[in-house]
């Protein structure tokens, strides 16, 4: 009898834990509840006392049950917490006309209806005794070691820029007085509100001269070719996260034999668009105490997602595949700690270990995630990671509120899919990058395209050079049979019924990859071949979503803006091609 009474407590435990993930969607803004002491958390179980959700009911939680767990004007117009504003007023209904699906009139400066507010004031004090407010301390057993050494490296003063997302680069000197390793990092951060994310990357110095012409600890949009040259992440912090300490085993190698300078990469996150400033950075932990072996990161996961609006549960997922691991691994490398990515959308995730496609374990399975509060995997047994095996990582979303598609990208409104695994020895590992384009492994295109000329039946890379003797027909053909703007002409109906629709690189996933690659090609040929090659295409029925607000109507993706970097009339030609393009994404999915 005790035994079925303790399964019965487990299932109903789940099943609450569960179920708070679906209340959200019954309230305005319900996945959008700040702490009210916590910069950067969210309450996802707004109706509970637990800030995750299960368990007994806060005030509010008791108010909605008995609304019947429904939005109600009754519950809209309560003030459950005392705080006197009333719950509509805090969540963003004011005028208690929310409807579920819909958005709400208001979705910033959210409170908690829950708890009273400001949490400060001394009216709240007693109410509020149930709230933990303490700071996650961070622990590290390495930085009480004699001859531990540290230093703060971090941005001056710096304006946000007032855009809804940004992202920063500055390079700066590592200590080169000594041999030393890296072993933990902790945020340095005095503004909580527009941080979202900071890497820390070391630089190869031998690899080419772009870090010679980024200024030394001055902030300044990020260029390709300085991220190109600092590309080994060597230290991260992310909302929710208190600091980075590392396997007793190893650590990132900095100074004399290591990385000489870093490149850090901060990411904001400003959407209201307001006047911020702060000084951001981190303080590194370091020693002359080496340990046995040099560390790296391995990041795997998703680099395309299309989330549609309305969707209580959708899965994307990402893979390094055996055949990228069999080239990145020369030997065998020891996995000591993993961590799942996504945005406020994540419902959980999980990342898999497979060897001769038969699935080993699972490396680290968030059932709950929690943007806010990412659960760090450590392994004091570290995993065997081979070359050949296999790394699978499944997202899951929720975009019941949502009305329009959710893309991949680096602000919480878009969202993300990538595990993060640290591992050793470093040197076992080239380019530890392995993530997919949709069903296209990435490292076939990048650091292994040497052993992939031909993906699914496709010469990618001769492909993309129009001067190519193998496609040089094919793109004179299409420029003078098809007109971008002239309609579907006769002969370039037929040439698209006879040669483009069965061309591989034209095709599922590869073609599909072209089309995107669109809006970062600054060659208007490139863009005109496009437009051409889709002025035929029959259409299709469109898989986009319906509108919730009206069903009759499709959701079909934002045209993708183009940069103004090609100058002069040829600005207006190419955004023609990309909104011609983007319109063409519901009829050839």
């Amino acid at each position: 009898m005790t035994y079925i009474m303790r399964f019965l407590v487990v299932v109903l435990c789940v099943t609450t834990v569960w179920g708070y993930q679906h209340f959200q969607d019954e309230i305005p803004n319900g996945k959008s509840v700040p702490h009210p002491c916590k910069d950067n958390h969210m309450w996802k179980g707004v109706g509970h006392l637990n800030q995750l959700g299960g368990g007994v009911n806060n005030q509010f939680g008791s108010d909605f049950e008995n609304a019947g767990k429904k939005w109600t004007k009754s519950l809209c117009m309560m003030d459950s917490d005392g705080d006197g504003k009333t719950n509509g007023e805090e969540l963003g209904d004011p005028n208690c006309v929310w409807t579920k699906g819909g958005t709400p009139a208001v979705t910033i400066d959210i409170s908690h209806p829950g708890i009273c507010t400001p949490y400060s004031d001394p009216v709240c004090k007693g109410a509020n005794l149930w709230v933990n407010c303490d700071a996650e301390e961070f622990k590290c057993d390495a930085l009480n070691e004699v001859g531990m050494k540290n230093t703060t490296i971090r941005f001056p003063e710096t304006a946000v820029p007032t855009t809804s997302k940004s992202s920063y680069c500055m390079v700066t000197d590592l200590p080169t007085d000594g041999d030393y390793h890296l072993l933990a990092n902790k945020p340095y951060i005095n503004n909580d509100d527009v941080v979202h994310q900071i890497l820390l990357y070391g630089c190869d110095e031998t690899s080419s001269n772009a870090i010679l012409t980024f200024p030394v600890n001055t902030p300044k949009v990020c260029n390709t070719a300085i991220r190109q040259q600092c590309n080994v992440l060597i230290g991260k912090w992310t909302d929710g996260l208190s600091g980075e300490c590392l396997h007793r085993d190893f650590g990132f190698r900095i100074g004399r034999n290591g990385f000489r300078k870093a490149l850090m990469r901060i990411q904001w996150h400003n959407p209201v668009k307001s006047s911020f400033g702060g000084s951001f950075g981190m303080t590194l932990f370091y020693t002359a105490n080496r340990r046995m072996h040099d560390a790296n990161i391995i990041t795997v996961g998703q680099e395309y997602m299309a989330i549609p609006p309305g969707e209580a549960s959708y899965q994307v997922d990402g893979r390094c595949s055996g055949d990228c691991s069999s080239r990145k691994l020369s030997s065998p490398v020891y996995i000591t700690r993993a961590y799942n990515h996504m945005h406020t959308l994540g419902r959980k995730q999980r990342l898999e270990h497979y060897r001769n496609g038969l699935k080993l374990r699972d490396i680290a399975y968030d059932d709950t995630y929690s943007y806010s509060s990412p659960v760090i995997h450590d392994f004091q047994d570290p995993i065997e990671f081979r070359p050949g095996d296999e790394l699978r990582t499944t997202c899951t979303y929720t975009s019941v509120g949502k009305t329009m598609t959710t893309f991949q990208g680096t602000k919480k409104s878009e969202e993300a899919c990538f595990s993060f695994l640290t591992f050793y020895p470093a040197d076992n590992m080239k380019f530890p990058h392995c993530v997919q384009w949709k069903g296209i492994d990435m490292c076939k295109l990048n650091d292994q395209k040497q052993d992939f000329p031909v993906i699914n039946g496709c010469n990618v890379h001769a492909f993309q050079n129009i001067t190519h003797p193998d496609f040089k027909s094919v793109y004179d053909d299409v420029f003078s049979l098809c007109k971008p703007f002239g309609g579907c002409l006769t002969e370039c109906q037929k040439y698209t019924d006879e040669v483009l629709d069965k061309h591989s690189c034209l095709q599922g996933d590869i073609g599909a990859m072209f089309r995107h690659s669109t809006k970062s090609v600054s060659g208007i040929d490139y863009l005109k071949f496009w437009g051409a090659v889709e002025s035929c295409k029959k259409a299709k029925p469109c898989q986009c979503k319906k509108s919730p607000t009206s069903p009759s109507e499709k959701q079909c993706p934002k045209p993708v803006p183009v940069s103004t970097s090609t100058g002069g009339a040829d600005v207006g030609v190419a955004s023609m091609f990309v909104l011609i393009l983007s319109l063409f994404t519901c009829l050839m999915i």
